[in-house]
C-alpha cells in the first residue's frame, strides 16, 4: 500500500525548470495576442481608397481588403462609411455581399 516514493533531488529540480519554462512560454504567447490585437488599428488614407477604387472593376469589401491589405471588416466598415458620405451607391450584391459603385459628382 505504499504510494510514490519520494523524489531524488535532481529530479524535483528538473521538474521545477520544466513548470518555469511552461509559465515563461504561457507568459511570451499572452504577449503575442496582445500585440497583435495593437496591430488591429488600422490608419487609411481617403485619397488612397478612393484612387484604388476607381481602379477595381468590382466595388466589393473582399476586393477592397485585398487591394489595400487590410481585413474585410475594416474594408466593409469603410465602403459603408464612403456610401454614408455619398461617395458610393449600392449597386448589387444580396445579404451582405453588396457591390458598391463610384458616384459621379459631375454628373449631377
Amino acid at each position: 500500500m505504499g504510494g510514490a516514493g519520494k523524489k531524488s533531488i535532481g529530479a524535483e529540480a528538473k521538474r521545477q525548470m520544466r513548470e518555469q519554462e511552461q509559465e515563461a512560454r504561457k507568459e511570451k504567447s499572452k504577449k503575442e495576442k496582445g500585440e497583435e490585437r495593437q496591430k488591429g488599428a488600422v490608419i487609411v488614407d481617403d485619397k488612397q481608397v478612393i484612387t484604388t477604387l476607381s481602379s477595381l472593376k468590382a466595388i466589393t469589401a473582399h476586393a477592397l481588403a485585398r487591394s489595400i491589405g487590410v481585413k474585410v471588416s475594416v474594408a466593409n466598415s469603410l465602403l459603408k462609411r464612403l456610401e454614408a458620405q455619398g461617395m458610393l451607391r449600392r449597386f448589387g450584391g444580396y445579404s451582405g455581399h453588396y457591390v458598391y459603385q463610384l458616384v459621379d459628382k459631375t454628373a449631377k
